[in-house]
């Protein structure tokens, strides 16, 4: 749990820093480790193939939240993104695209948003 909270804090200074090939490898190991840690059942089919379509393309893939969706990063650009939503459609899946905004509350590393 000491690393996912870690992947956290990286993930966040990936993102400031605009270094998408981290945040990626972030993001994916994010993944990894719930699956290490909870198991193909408790994670469930559904999930690891919406991931697994995502990684089929080089993207990376982690949960939203406590899984029914993933959040998937193009780290190639524009034409990963065009790979990753036929992988998604031939899967069975629907993607929204989203764009990363800053937030507008004042964080930084020794005062959490909570």
């Amino acid at each position: 749990m000491e690393e996912v909270a870690r992947l956290a804090l990286d993930g966040r200074k990936a993102l400031q820093d605009k270094n998408y090939r981290e945040l990626a490898r972030l993001m994916n190991r994010n993944f990894d480790l719930r699956r290490q840690m909870f198991g193909d059942d408790v994670i469930g089919t559904v999930n690891i193939k919406m991931v697994e379509a995502a990684r089929s393309v080089g993207a990376a893939a982690k949960f939203t939240g406590s899984g029914g969706a993933v959040v998937a990063l193009c780290p190639d650009g524009e034409a990963q993104v065009l790979l990753l939503e036929k992988a998604c459609r031939d899967a069975g899946f629907l993607v929204q695209r989203i764009q990363v905004a800053p937030s507008p509350l004042p964080l930084t590393e020794g005062n959490p948003p909570f």
